[in-house]
């Protein structure tokens, strides 16, 4: 095989097959390279994907019917707090009203095989880099040291080496890119697997349901491929765990008893695969880039899973990354041309990812003003839908909290409180009690002047920051 490649891309998943596919579409001498074979699972993912996302894969031509084969469309997302939800539909953007919650297995093969097709690509799986070249004297990567399965290693050169190759990086470790805007503050944790056959929802399928049970744990549910169903489990890690018996999958199973409307869809469910997850969640950018060398997808920047952008930003970072080596291709300066990368990441994902941390304030336990303030927004159908808009990036974070939004919110909620005080009638926010349970009627009170939950997993959390933030971040920029 030949051993001089203009980029060679280490990590094929999202960001490195994209990467791949972009630069192909250039004409630009690939290697990409990936430890795992395809089709298979990453380490930890359990996703969704918006039409934001769809958008930069039709760029370079990605099958849609591959990707999401067999996989439903979601249209509504329910977001429940005990005794109240909001219910929201996905906002059509361009000529798609839906998200997929992904097979990671299919959706990753699908997109390696569509860069692989390029005839400047050339796609190998089982096949590691073990170490980085070094010019003897700039210091400037030149290539890797790669090893085929089975096979002796030997050298591949390269003028660029992108490091795809996710959080624990060993592009990122070699080159020692050095951590900025990291979060220091308290971690999170998340468990999750698949099922069949859960009990069914009050509500028709597909949809998204994200659940919390107000004291520092939030569920979400996902209908996925193959009539299956994610089931994911995040909080504090100092919370999870008082959970830990030792073993992962009872753990996981004892989190899911402990919400009674989770726990009576999944205790007769079939469970299809084993429980991942990942005891901490780290949330950082990286130094992208450096003397022969860039960084993109998670190599680049981690956050936690909560707003659902992983796959998006993956996607984003590769699109600017293959602009930047365009550029310098074109005959700017290295320097400038991924100075230029770095910016247009950070412009597009900063916002987010301040947001998203801010938003994890929610797995607190919530005080009685922050409860009735999250009713009187489940109440609003205004708020409900300007807040699915966060996660499908049709409007900025902070405008959630739009002032005025914010007061009609409180205005509406206090009047109806009154009258539904008055008139003993039900929040149109209540949801109906699990079969098992006893059908009770709400006293006028209650549901007049009732304490909400706080709403605590994607997508309808993204709103619920109010401003705070105790999240310690080093907002260092490296360049």
């Amino acid at each position: 095989m030949d051993d001089r490649f203009d980029v060679i891309i280490v990590g094929g998943r999202v960001a490195g097959s994209t990467l791949a596919a972009r630069l192909g579409k250039q004409n630009v001498k690939v290697l990409l390279i990936d430890r795992a074979a395809f089709p298979s699972l990453p380490a930890v993912s359990s996703p969704i994907i918006y039409a934001c996302t769809m958008r930069l894969l039709d760029e370079i031509g990605a099958d849609e019917s591959k990707y999401a084969y067999n996989t439903p469309k979601v249209r509504r997302v329910a977001t429940e707090a005990r005794d109240y939800r909001a219910l929201a539909t996905i906002p059509r953007d361009g000529n798609r009203d839906y998200a997929y919650a992904i097979d990671r297995a299919r959706f990753d093969a699908a997109l390696w095989e569509h860069a692989s097709t390029y005839p400047t690509v050339k796609a190998l799986d089982h096949f590691a880099a073990v170490d980085l070249l070094r010019d003897s004297e700039s210091g400037s990567v030149m290539g890797i040291v790669g090893k085929p399965k089975g096979e002796a290693p030997r050298n591949y050169y390269a003028n660029i080496v992108v490091g795809a190759d996710g959080h624990w990086s060993l592009v990122a470790r070699k080159v020692d890119a050095q951590l900025y805007n990291e979060h220091r503050g308290r971690k999170t944790s998340l468990y999750y697997a698949y099922w069949r056959n859960l009990a069914p929802y009050d509500l028709p399928s597909p949809i998204v349901i994200s659940h919390g049970t107000g004291d520092g744990l939030g569920y979400l549910v996902m209908d996925s491929a193959d009539g299956t169903t994610a089931v994911v489990v995040e909080g504090f890690s100092d919370v999870l765990a008082h959970y830990d018996c030792g073993d992962a999958e009872q753990s996981y199973l004892d989190m899911l008893r402990h919400a009674p409307r989770i726990w009576e869809r999944v205790k007769n469910a079939e469970r299809v695969t084993s429980v991942r997850g990942t005891k901490v969640v780290d949330s950082f950018y990286r130094q992208a880039y450096g003397n022969g060398w860039a960084l993109v997808g998670d190599a680049l920047h981690h956050k936690d899973p909560l707003g659902g952008q992983g796959i998006y930003d993956a996607a984003f970072g590769a699109k600017t990354l293959a602009e930047a080596i365009a550029e310098y291709r074109a005959g700017i300066e290295w320097q400038t041309s991924m100075l230029n990368y770095q910016r247009r990441f950070e412009a597009e994902t900063l916002p987010m990812y301040y947001h998203t941390l801010t938003a994890t304030n929610n797995f607190e336990p919530q005080g009685y003003f922050q409860r009735l303030l999250g009713r009187y927004a489940c109440e609003n159908p205004e708020f409900v839908e300007n807040l699915i808009r966060v996660p499908t990036r049709l409007i900025e974070p902070a405008r959630v909290m739009d002032t005025p939004i914010v007061v009609r919110s409180v205005a509406k909620g206090v009047v109806r409180d009154v009258q539904r005080a008055l008139t003993g009638t039900p929040s149109p926010a209540a949801i109906p009690p699990l079969p098992t349970q006893q059908s009770t009627v709400t006293s006028a009170a209650h549901s007049g002047m009732g304490c909400l939950s706080w709403l605590l997993v994607l997508p309808i959390i993204m709103l619920f920051g109010w401003g705070r933030s105790s999240h310690p971040i080093t907002r260092n920029r490296i360049e």
